[in-house]
């Protein structure tokens, strides 16, 4: 591999880069290298499935889960039923989501309601009972003499977009009657005004699932409007509600259409799905069919629930929308060789020869999904996985599992679960006599607290990644070892993490002074690594973690959203995609960091090193990217310096150029983010700059990316 980063230290506000063509990589840059990662969340911060435009909360009327903080002794995470515990969880998610009062929901639980809704009129009654799938139903008992009587919850609704709603409701009731369903205005309290828009469907005495359409219509309120949505009838009356949809009419396919554009403006090259720690326990066959079919489950990994709303038919047409390639993680916890060659079969199999593939024909997709990316497990080396295992334990799951799923489609590519920190890879990679893609996740914590500086925080996470390059040179050396030096490199989870402790004596940081994954510094992060990623070649793929609300990607409040700096970041670097890296020479200023912070960081993410001697700022030049003539990305990795002027010197690559598109990501502080009210706040910029004597000269900020582009 060619020599293509030569530092040499020098320079304190100023760096020099030269461009070196002759200098050449073997390989091009995948555009697989921004990809994203979504996972089913329902905690207090996410509740519902971003991906989804769904507006209610817990729309199955599911038995929510109150998620234990200790795992289990075969993985995963129990459920807490203390009733002071839950009543301060359900604090948390009202608080989290700008509700009104807890001690509504709180109360309604504790009578027998769903989770999310409550008691609406006078006269009602709640209990749970069994719905179509076997799983949790509501049961509403209503006495006709006090008007219209129910549930109801608080939501919000993208008025900013669409004004009419439509959706299903499956019920029955012992005696037919009419049931309205209704959008109301709420007060300052989140009582319930008259109806903005209802309608009416028609409960007959065996349950059967109920279209309607609703429209807000001309109805003038504030963005941010907290609105109730009834379940109501004004008879005596006893219903089983089983579940209620409603949706923008704007969505895709169920899919929420701001979503999919963000992630299609963005050229999204693969998506993988659906964990994470939830997939070691989610059954694919739960979340395909009629929807009144699909049970809903506690969330295996997480607070809350699975309603399968959202299954394999769901992704796949999101993919096809976005344009992206998609990714199957698999059930290698609680699930089995068998199920996961079902499932290859439900989105490859021929409809007319395969059993799953007629199965995905009945279902309304006739044409194979024709998924080439499948990955065995997801981090089943810890106890935070249901049925986790062992490094031998692992091999022996990974050998049946890729068995079966070949028997059924030869043609996929199989991702094996990695781990670089320990001797977890050894014994499948002595076991293997081919491997298409090996993983890993990088997912570093660090603890701070009030005597920690924000500057040696930061610098500690733009400076792992010449942690990682070694670590990753260990890796690639034991897969050459092993006689896999054909083996590719997924990181299939990537983020920073910073938490902050209490207690601590000091001034020198507070919890709002934390870089966290929503500001600059994920971008930057981000950027760091990939560079060094593209330089390498062994790394071909990075799902970054994530979309909806997992820490860093696209932000989704009260049914807007917006997109994150880390968003921007990785469309600045799929500039560089296909192109072929070249040389850099390098002279900057270097930086180092204290060592690890905290008493002690997450166990199975390690530590962060400290760093000597890095580069503050970093580089990465390509030749024939698609799009351009080259490209350049610049990293500023040291916060304790300000900003830097940077002499780049492309050579031959900026011969006939007579100016360039400079485009710049920047704050001015480390925990910048975009929020709700200032969705824009981190966006980039572009400017033309000139190119003189095969020089540009330009400012790259202390916290930012900035590309260069010659077309």
């Amino acid at each position: 591999m060619a020599d293509l980063l030569r530092h040499t230290s020098g320079g304190d506000g100023t760096a020099t880069v030269s461009l070196d063509p002759d200098r050449r990589a073997d390989h091009d840059v995948s555009d697989e290298l921004f990809g994203k990662f979504v996972e089913h969340l329902y905690s207090p911060w996410r509740v519902k499935n971003a991906l989804e435009a769904q507006t209610l909360f817990n729309p199955t009327v599911g038995s929510w889960k109150f998620q234990h903080e200790t795992y289990d002794a075969d993985g995963g995470r129990g459920a807490i039923h203390d009733h002071d515990e839950i009543d301060e969880r359900i604090r948390t998610y009202v608080e989290t989501h700008d509700l009104p009062a807890a001690d509504r929901l709180e109360a309604a639980y504790r009578d027998g309601c769903a989770f999310w809704w409550f008691h609406h009129g006078d006269g009602v009654r709640t209990s749970p009972d069994v719905g179509t799938a076997g799983d949790r139903a509501q049961r509403i008992e209503t006495d006709g003499a006090h008007g219209h009587a129910g549930i109801a919850q608080w939501c919000y609704l993208p008025l900013h977009r669409t004004e009419r709603f439509e959706g299903d409701v499956a019920l029955r009731a012992t005696d037919e009657t009419t049931v309205r369903l209704a959008v109301h205005e709420t007060d300052a309290d989140g009582a319930l005004g008259d109806p903005v828009a209802e309608t009416t469907v028609r409960a007959g005495t065996t349950m059967a699932t109920r279209e309607f359409d609703l429209g807000v219509v001309d109805y003038d309120c504030a963005d941010d409007a907290v609105f109730g949505f009834s379940v109501t009838t004004d008879a005596d009356a006893n219903l089983v509600l089983d579940h209620v949809r409603c949706y923008p009419d704007d969505h895709v396919e169920t899919a929420d259409p701001e979503v999919v554009e963000l992630l299609r403006d963005a050229d999204l090259p693969v998506l993988r799905w659906p964990g994470g720690n939830f997939v070691s326990g989610y059954h694919w066959r739960d979340g395909v069919g009629p929807v009144e079919e699909r049970p809903t489950k506690p969330n295996p990994a997480w607070d809350g629930i699975e309603p399968n709303l959202f299954g394999t038919d769901e992704f796949l047409r999101f993919c096809e929308a976005v344009g992206c390639e998609p990714m199957v993680c698999l059930n290698a916890g609680d699930g089995t060789p068998g199920e996961a060659a079902r499932w290859v079969e439900y989105c490859n199999g021929d409809p007319e020869e395969t059993e799953m593939g007629a199965l995905r024909a009945a279902n309304g997709h006739p044409e194979p999904y024709d998924v080439t990316y499948w990955e065995v497990g997801n981090e089943v080396y810890g106890p935070w996985q249901v049925t986790w295992t062992t490094p031998d334990g692992y091999a022996d799951r990974l050998a049946r599992f890729r068995e079966a799923m070949a028997a059924v489609d030869d043609d996929i590519e199989v991702f094996a679960c990695g781990n670089r920190l320990t001797d977890w890879n050894d014994p499948f990679l002595a076991a293997s006599d081919d491997l298409d893609w090996l993983t890993d996740h990088v997912l570093l914590e660090a603890h701070a607290d009030a005597s920690t500086d924000p500057v040696e925080l930061y610098n500690a996470h733009t400076g792992v990644a010449e942690q990682l390059s070694e670590e990753y040179a260990a890796v690639r050396a034991d897969c050459e070892d092993a006689g896999l030096a054909g083996t590719r490199l997924a990181i299939t989870e990537l983020q920073l993490f910073t938490r902050f402790d209490e207690g601590a004596e000091g001034d020198a940081m507070t919890e709002d002074d934390l870089p966290r994954n929503s500001s600059i510094t994920e971008a930057v992060f981000d950027a760091s690594i990939v560079t060094a990623c593209i330089r390498d070649g062994f790394v071909r793929m990075v799902t970054h973690s994530g979309v909806g609300n997992h820490g860093a990607g696209i932000r989704k409040t009260r049914e807007r959203t917006h997109a994150e700096p880390c968003y921007y970041g990785q469309r600045l670097g799929l500039s560089l995609a296909g192109g072929t890296p070249v040389g850099v020479d390098l002279t900057c200023g270097t930086f180092s960091t204290a060592a690890t912070f905290g008493a002690d960081t997450a166990e199975w993410f390690g530590t962060l090193d400290p760093v000597e001697d890095a580069p503050a700022v970093d580089a990465v030049a390509v030749d024939d990217p698609d799009g351009h003539d080259a490209a350049v990305l610049l990293v500023h990795r040291d916060a304790g310096r300000g900003d830097v002027d940077v002499e780049l010197a492309g050579g031959a690559l900026l011969d006939g150029h007579g100016e360039v598109a400079v485009t710049t990501l920047a704050a001015e502080e480390m925990t910048a983010e975009n929020t709700y009210e200032d969705p824009e706040r981190v966006t980039p910029t572009t400017e033309t700059h000139a190119v003189e004597d095969g020089v540009v000269s330009l400012t790259l900020p202390r916290y930012g990316v900035v590309r260069v582009t010659a077309d």
